[in-house]
């Protein structure tokens, strides 16, 4: 049943596909539906002082060269936040786990002062495990290493994020939404399921068994249920969505978590403690019309596996267009000409003439309107999805995709591969891309300014 429910939502994705692809509007909002929330994603502020020092220290001179400096930690933070809030987006994102309360309540503080909401992703950490409970790298697939979600102290967790939220109640602080757990369908940190490794054995195609599916609720269900009673304990209003899934094959995991059996037999609906659903896309297609394609099947498709959907929307909690380009293999990358102006480096041409060869502004925008919109509205095969959050305000990724791009060359920086919104050579924000990730209206021939999206310079 559940196979032939996802096959008939791919036959209506297709045709919503096949209808219109050309159209560069987007259609009307579905009957009744809020608009789409827009937001941003920055990892690490929330669980250290300084901000984390890049791997190769080049990639953010910016940094290096103005708030690098001994006793200048507060500094740094401060200039990440104010950039954030550059784009006026709704909502920011972030992790929490280890680091001192204080700074879990700098943080929110920070978000608040500046006008936005906090999606709060919180999760396990070392401390909540038994020693004994660790998969080495090679046992787990994950460079770290990982604990098995199942074995996790479930007293001294609770503990733990209890004592954080007293010290954000105590700053007078509330915290608008919480996801609880971050990829967990990697890495066998929920509880023995594949791992990375053999996902792609098995080209990323649905291959899990029975036992895999219940050792995944076993480890997910009390872990998520000891979660949600310590955040309605003292944020009784705070929206609670799943842990973004990074992987569509792995949606039946989130659909079984509607029929967890107790070991007294009763079956419990775990769906029913969350107000909505988490997961992540980062298209691996190298033309626009792939992109659309390849996104929305597997939006619609894990979609289908989503308990009481109607009710519950979708959090696109992590997004990028061309994020995953360090390592599929295709070199769609967009980046900006010499002088820094969109249009230096564009993807490839689709045979069929569709779309023409886009920056990422454009590709964004077609995301926005051709994917998420468009299935929002679609009267045979609607999806609710309700928040979408880009990833991330200043990404840079390794890879020798990048190593012949222009604006590299010009700053010096072969094989960095920008896909924030900053260039992170000054920190200034890239023209068009704030914009197009907050979906806000451009105007065409007109970059958006380097310091601000208000579009008062638009043409009348």
């Amino acid at each position: 049943m559940m196979r032939n429910t996802r096959l008939a939502i791919l036959g209506a994705v297709y045709l919503i596909l096949t209808v219109n692809t050309t159209s560069a509007t987007s259609p009307p909002p579905a009957s009744g539906r809020a608009p789409v929330e827009y937001g941003i994603d920055r990892s690490n502020m929330g669980t250290q002082w300084t901000i984390s020092w890049p791997s190769e220290p080049n990639r953010s001179p910016f940094l290096l060269f103005e708030y690098n400096k001994p006793g200048n930690s507060e500094a740094r933070r401060i200039a990440v936040f104010d950039g954030i809030a550059r784009l006026h987006p709704k909502w920011f994102r972030d992790g929490f786990g280890k680091g001192p309360e204080s700074l879990f309540v700098d943080t929110i503080q920070q978000v608040h002062a500046r006008g936005m909401k906090m999606l709060t992703v919180f999760g396990p950490v070392a401390a909540d495990f038994p020693q004994t409970a660790y998969l080495t790298p090679a046992q787990s697939g994950c460079q770290w290493g990982v604990y098995p979600l199942s074995k996790i102290n479930l007293e001294s967790y609770r503990k733990r994020i209890e004592a954080q939220f007293q010290a954000v109640q105590a700053a007078h602080q509330a915290i608008e939404a919480f996801e609880i757990g971050n990829e967990f369908d990697l890495h066998r940190n929920d509880a023995d399921s594949p791992t990375g490794s053999e996902w792609a054995t098995h080209n990323w195609h649905w291959f899990l068994t029975s036992e895999q599916v219940q050792a995944f609720v076993k480890g997910y269900a009390p872990y998520l249920a000891t979660s949600v009673a310590a955040i309605r304990k003292y944020f009784p209003h705070a929206k609670i969505i799943t842990f973004g899934l990074s992987m569509p094959a792995a949606a039946p995991l989130i659909q079984a978590l509607a029929s967890v059996r107790d070991d007294k037999g009763k079956v419990i609906d775990y769906t029913e403690f969350v107000d909505a659903y988490g997961l992540h896309i980062y298209p691996t297609s190298d033309t626009t019309p792939d992109l659309v394609k390849g996104a929305t099947a597997n939006l619609a498709g894990e979609a289908a596996f989503f308990p009481h959907l109607k009710d519950k929307p979708i959090w696109i909690t992590e997004w990028n267009a061309t994020g995953s380009s360090s390592w599929n293999g295709k070199p769609w990358y967009f980046q900006y000409s010499m002088n820094g102006q969109p249009g230096g480096d564009l993807n490839k041409a689709d045979a069929q003439g569709v779309y023409k060869p886009m920056d990422r502004a454009e590709a964004i925008r077609v995301f926005q309107s051709g994917v998420v919109d468009r299935l929002r509205s679609s009267p045979t095969a609607a999806v609710n999805v309700g928040y979408v959050f880009y990833y991330s305000y200043d990404s840079a990724w390794k890879s020798s995709q990048c190593d012949k791009v222009g604006f590299n060359k010009s700053i010096g920086l072969g094989g960095i591969c920008f896909d924030g919104v900053i260039d992170r050579s000054t920190g200034q924000l890239l023209p068009g891309i704030p914009a197009a990730v907050m979906n806000t209206p451009h105007c065409r021939g007109v970059p958006a300014s380097l310091d601000t999206i208000d579009l008062t310079d638009c043409p009348k």
